[in-house]
């Protein structure tokens, strides 16, 4: 259990970092969905959904890493 809430909570913080709103947003929306939709699996199914995790995360890494490289503009939706 405690594997899954670090993965959670890794993953957020990653998306947390992606400079873009819109994205940022998304992927905020993507894990939280994901993670709810995964909560009652149990046995192999939870172990492969617990690699699939492992996998978006460094994805997540990743995109993180090329919208700190390449910054949009600032979206209108950030000002408030």
């Amino acid at each position: 259990m405690s594997t899954i809430s670090s993965l959670y909570r890794s993953m957020l913080r990653e998306s947390r970092k992606i400079a873009d709103y819109n994205f940022r947003s998304y992927a905020n929306r993507r894990v939280k969905l994901g993670f709810d939709k995964n909560r009652s699996l149990v046995g192999e199914n939870a172990e492969l959904a617990l690699q699939e995790g492992q996998t978006q995360l460094q994805l997540l890494k990743r995109q993180a890493m090329i919208s700190q490289m390449y910054p949009s503009a600032t979206s209108v939706m950030e000002k408030l």
